[in-house]
């Protein structure tokens, strides 16, 4: 293919608001080409998203590099860990063991959550440079629990010390009020997508499976980035050149994303508006029907609940806008493609909404589109479709990540 995913050789790791360190990800291209991969990197990855609030488990899918070519070796609904995600340094005395499926025992694992107290979002070097000075100005003593212990003060060298640090060694996670954060540039200056949990969860997260026994924990993520790499393997995104908007719908959140050839150059999220829960709650109490009705009525043609869903879709689609005022006078960006990830029913009234007030519809790609299943046939629900694949979009694009695709 002409078009090539795009790859990029360095991550900042914020340690603390004045402790960072640059850390070298060799990359290189695929034997096949068209995408890039770690050196050395994974072949066999399960990526698996973990949501309180999906009641049939944790979304997971299991990937393999054979020749080159990725493909599907299994994906389904996997029993969550026993114990909830953590809120708190106490939530972590006692930490929880999590076996999953034979089909799942791939032997490494990318673990993106999606947690209330994670962020992600667009950011900028001089943004990053004016918080790390701040920081450094008001830092106090490096207290022991929070940083790295020193038995001695360091030796005076007449130079202005360095906000940025070597990690400890042996390494130990050290963070600012319970909090880490992971910067990854996506662009040249001045773009830069920063995202973060706090540190009890992912200490929690990376001793959920316990090592020795497959998979071993390899990445930690947030849901949002795993879904921003989804879209970058997509066939339809591909053929678009990468250059394209994405609407990326969860179950609270909409978020906007704008490349131009492969390279993000815009990354919000959608103010004010909320995700599908609140999508099919206006279903059920503007229709007066039951939960077990909603998907039917959003999928089928016999009722139509534009009525319902105009109050939710029409002010994304003004925000949308903006996104693509600001693609095409910021950069000179013209997009004809708009994509609609997430959503699992409901995808063609938001896009005639779209086609009516932007005068392009919404392009709703399958999840497993262009992924072909390992000999044998991949372990999978026979019934999945395009909508319903939407449900494994994080899962999928943790792997792929945490395999070099993407992100």
């Amino acid at each position: 293919m002409a078009w090539k995913v795009l790859a990029f050789p360095w991550m900042k790791l914020q340690l603390t608001k004045d402790k960072t360190i640059d850390v070298k990800m060799p990359w290189e291209r695929s034997a096949a080409g068209g995408s890039f991969c770690r050196r050395g990197g994974l072949s066999d990855v399960t990526g698996v998203c973990i949501d309180a609030s999906e009641a049939r488990g944790c979304p997971a899918v299991r990937l393999q590099r054979r020749k080159g070519v990725i493909q599907l070796v299994a994906a389904g609904f996997v029993p969550p860990p026993d114990g909830p995600l953590p809120t708190s340094w106490d939530d972590i005395r006692e930490q929880v063991r999590w076996s999953l499926p034979h089909a799942f025992q791939a032997p490494q694992a990318a673990l993106a959550v999606c947690s209330p107290d994670m962020f992600i979002r667009q950011t900028t070097v001089d943004a990053i440079a004016a918080d790390e000075k701040t920081a450094s100005a008001a830092s106090a003593p490096v207290k022991k629990k929070l940083g790295v212990r020193r038995d001695s003060p360091p030796p005076a060298t007449g130079k202005k010390p360095s906000a940025r640090i070597d990690a400890p060694v042996p390494f130990v996670p050290v963070s600012h009020d319970g909090n880490r954060f992971v910067t990854a540039p996506l662009d040249e200056a001045p773009f830069i997508l920063q995202a973060g949990l706090p540190e009890y969860q992912v200490l929690w997260l990376s001793r959920l499976l316990p090592e020795g026994h497959r998979p071993t924990a390899c990445s930690v993520q947030v849901a949002p980035a795993a879904m921003l790499a989804a879209l970058h393997e997509s066939p339809d995104f591909v053929s678009a050149g990468g250059t394209a908007v994405a609407v990326f719908v969860t179950r609270s959140t909409i978020y906007f994303a704008g490349y131009r050839k492969g390279t993000l150059l815009l990354f919000r999220e959608c103010p004010g508006a909320a995700g599908s829960e609140v999508m099919r709650e206006l279903v059920k109490s503007g229709l007066s029907v039951t939960d077990d009705l909603v998907d039917t009525i959003l999928e089928d043609t016999l009722i139509d609940p534009r009525p319902a869903l105009e109050p939710l879709v029409r002010p994304v689609l003004q925000q949308l806008q903006l996104s693509l005022d600001y693609l095409a006078q910021r950069h000179d960006v013209q997009v004809d493609r708009v994509f609609l990830m997430g959503l699992s029913a409901g995808a063609r009234y938001w896009s005639s909404f779209a086609e009516e007030t932007l005068g392009m519809p919404f392009v709703s790609p399958g999840v497993f589109d262009g992924i072909s299943c390992a000999s044998g046939g991949a372990r999978m629900p026979q019934d999945i479709t395009a909508g319903s694949s939407q449900a494994y979009l994080v899962a999928l694009g943790a792997a792929r990540a945490a395999m070099g695709g993407g992100l």
